[in-house]
């Protein structure tokens, strides 16, 4: 017996009343981001990362001297969230053709119809997050509305018909192009515009905060990666280089990388227990063991290397209040429809211990 339109709509509804948070947080957990990077998960507001430098001290003994040599100071960054969400349109009768066609598969796992189409919605909404990640530059409330006798540059930004868009095109905008006329000019930038990603904070620290790019400069690829990444790694101080460091870099870059080390060290054939594995991560050669590189599929297609000590990159979230949740549930006349709320924020903890290359 088919299953009515009516019967659908309150399953999804009841399914989603119930499960909310944890969807979402199962949603937030399973994303690269989380797992790659150090996570706190109770931030509502700004929230200062502290930084305490202890000088040098150290001395021999003499029963006369009775005063401490030197002391510490603070120093902090602030991580500050951003509020994202999502509209989701439920229409059960479009949703379930796809349902069923899913089903047919002979390797379909069974799943009810309301838990489905559930997590399709969290996946989709994962991969914005996750894949928007790294160049996402907050532009949530400085937005002015597309004017149709304003002339628009290459950069500029817009909010039309409720949503935020780029021009992209390298020659100006005339009179009266909008998203809607002259579609080609624009790009839809909400997934983009959430909050400040590492990029941001990059060019941002490099602008006003004395943030300084080192190695050799300009591009690189798989036949100089090698030296190119040793350039980097010569202006480390060793105090640095004997913590251990990481190197967070794009799935191409790290792939450029480990193409010219397999054929300088490797066989250059692939060959297991002799040529470092696509994808994984791997200790560069002659660093002393001391820098990892691991590829990143947040950072997109970007050529930026970030040199850094494990933990200095830092993702704030809520998880312990209703900052994450499905809001009110609005029936319309062929469904209804959802909002998914959420908070994300990131941060350098510590400037000293990052080293970045000049491409971005």
């Amino acid at each position: 017996m088919p299953v009515s339109p009516a019967t659908d709509i309150s399953a999804i509804k009841a399914y989603i009343h119930k499960w909310d948070k944890t969807l979402i947080n199962q949603m937030l957990n399973g994303l690269d981001i989380m797992n790659d990077l150090t996570v706190i998960r109770n931030v509502r507001e700004p929230r200062d990362l502290y930084k305490m430098t202890v000088d040098s001290g150290a001395r021999p003994l003499n029963l006369n001297i009775e005063h401490a040599k030197g002391g510490r100071k603070w120093t902090k960054r602030t991580l500050t969230p951003q509020r994202g969400m999502k509209i989701i349109r439920m229409i059960p009768e479009e949703l379930r053709e796809t349902f069923m066609s899913e089903m047919l598969d002979i390797n379909a796992k069974e799943v009810p119809f309301a838990n489905w189409v559930w997590a399709q919605e969290f996946a989709k909404l994962a991969s914005e997050i996750n894949d928007n990640f790294y160049f996402s530059k907050y532009h949530g409330d400085n937005v002015d509305a597309f004017d149709a006798g304003a002339v628009y540059s290459e950069g500029d930004l817009v909010y039309f018909n409720e949503i935020i868009y780029r021009m992209i095109d390298v020659a100006d905008t005339t009179a009266g192009q909008s998203p809607e006329t002259d579609p080609a000019k624009w790009e839809d930038v909400d997934n983009k515009v959430i909050l400040d990603g590492p990029h941001e904070k990059i060019e941002y620290a490099i602008a006003n905060e004395g943030l300084l790019t080192v190695g050799d400069g300009g591009t690189f690829d798989e036949t100089t990666a090698y030296d190119y990444f040793h350039s980097m790694w010569a202006v480390v101080p060793e105090a640095h280089k004997n913590k251990g460091m990481v190197a967070e870099v794009s799935m191409d870059v790290a792939q450029d990388l480990a193409i010219n080390v397999n054929s300088k060290f490797g066989s250059g054939q692939g060959i297991a227990n002799s040529d470092i594995e696509e994808g994984k991560e791997f200790i560069l050669k002659n660093t002393g063991g001391r820098l990892r590189v691991r590829p990143k599929t947040w950072m997109s297609n970007s050529r930026r290397v970030i040199m850094t000590m494990k933990g200095n990159m830092v993702l704030g979230t809520n998880q312990t209040s209703d900052s994450n949740k499905v809001g009110k549930v609005v029936e319309n006349l062929h469904g209804y429809d959802a909002i998914v709320k959420w908070m994300l924020g990131f941060e350098f903890r510590d400037l000293e211990v990052l080293y970045v290359n000049d491409q971005q």
